[in-house]
């Protein structure tokens, strides 16, 4: 039996909220995604004991902004792999070109 799309309980800025499982994924990763939203927004507000509209949209932009990060580190390391990938296919290519033939009838 598996849990994805079950509903689960977590806590974020000493509120409780039912979600069910994000994206199709597990219990476990719902939690961990509501932790680290739980953490951002604790880490905007410092020693603020209540979330406002602006604690609330600080830290959606510093989610909205590692996220980016990350797709730009992940973008860009697609285009060195894509280059690297051409560059060693056109290295075995001309490894292909340079063997020499045996003449003969292959075994």
């Amino acid at each position: 039996m598996t849990d994805k799309g079950d509903l689960t309980q977590v806590e974020i800025f000493g509120e409780r909220y039912t979600l069910r499982g994000l994206g199709g994924e597990d219990v476990a990763y719902t939690k961990r995604v509501a932790h680290f939203v739980d953490q951002q927004i604790h880490e905007v507000a410092g020693g603020i004991a209540t979330l406002s509209v602006q604690v609330a949209v600080l830290a959606s932009l510093n989610i909205a902004d590692a996220l980016m990060k990350l797709e730009e580190w992940v973008k860009k390391e697609k285009t060195a792999a894509a280059a690297k990938i051409q560059a060693l296919e056109t290295e075995l290519d001309s490894v292909i070109e340079r063997k020499p033939s045996t003449g003969g009838a292959e075994q």
